[in-house]
């Protein structure tokens, strides 16, 4: 069984363990085409290493959470020996039960010229003005809703994603079984004169934004990176929920959901 490991800059030790377990256990450390990859870090680091792995729906992602809480990240670095034996016993058996698929984002950039270029993402995009400047687009839910909105930003997020700079947004947390994005405005401006009033958060199947602000001044953000990509011409922007997923571990048939609301009462506690 072919493994690659994945760690953050205060996680090269334990990494270093892990490893040396591994291969005393039979198993071949990769950086090719592994079966699994093992992440070691916090949910930061579970999601820079899908963007440095273009989101790759083959391997099995084992996260392994050195950080502290770790919504993501649900095996704790005192469970490597029994995961290892969980390896050795289910390699070639792991089911449903042993699996969490989870649903990317879909991001289609179109253009002006007919182009249409696509990305990804497990959390969320987040479209802001630089430098602190607003933005006006038309947030669009592909069927009927359609708002003018002035705001400093939007973000999209994922089940996995409202949790994070959406919840903190006021932006409601749904779970994982919801394939759906949420939409949620990064300090909207009322419209006094018109008196419109603007929608703060919506839940969907796909929304389409367009862009009526100078696209020189918006920051493109995937999962908490920066993307440089370029927005001249662009005519709309879609997200939805993928037909494609990702698969992870789940050595304790525990869901994201449960694994979320055992953690958020921890850390409020």
């Amino acid at each position: 069984m072919n493994i690659k490991i994945v760690c953050n800059d205060n996680s090269k030790i334990q990494a270093r363990i892990i490893k040396h377990k591994l291969v005393e256990n039979g198993f071949k450390i990769v950086q090719e085409n592994p079966d699994f990859v093992f992440i070691i870090g916090g949910d930061g680091t579970f999601l820079r290493a899908l963007r440095e792995i273009n989101y790759s729906r083959y391997p099995v992602y084992v996260c392994i959470n050195s950080g502290t809480l770790g919504y993501l990240q649900d095996i704790s670095c005192a469970q490597v020996d029994r995961l290892i034996t969980f390896l050795k016993k289910n390699t070639t058996k792991l089911n449903d039960k042993n699996i969490n698929k989870m649903a990317l984002a879909k991001i289609k950039y179109f253009y002006a010229d007919g182009s249409v270029k696509i990305d990804n993402a497990i959390n969320e995009l987040q479209l802001s003005g630089k430098k602190y400047h607003k933005m006006q687009f038309y947030l669009s839910d592909c069927i009927e809703f359609k708002q003018k909105v002035v705001s400093s930003g939007i973000i999209l997020s994922t089940p996995y994603g409202s949790t994070a700079y959406n919840k903190s947004l006021g932006g409601p947390v749904f779970c994982q079984g919801v394939n759906a994005i949420c939409s949620t405005l990064i300090a909207p401006i009322q419209n006094s004169k018109t008196e419109d009033y603007i929608l703060n958060s919506l839940i969907g199947n796909k929304f389409s934004i367009e862009i009526l602000s100078d696209t020189n001044d918006i920051d493109v953000i995937i999962d908490g990176q920066d993307i440089q990509i370029d927005l001249k011409d662009i005519c709309r922007i879609e997200v939805e929920i993928d037909e494609d997923y990702i698969y992870k571990l789940n050595m304790d048939n525990k869901s994201y959901s449960r694994n979320l609301l055992e953690k958020m009462l921890k850390s409020n506690s």
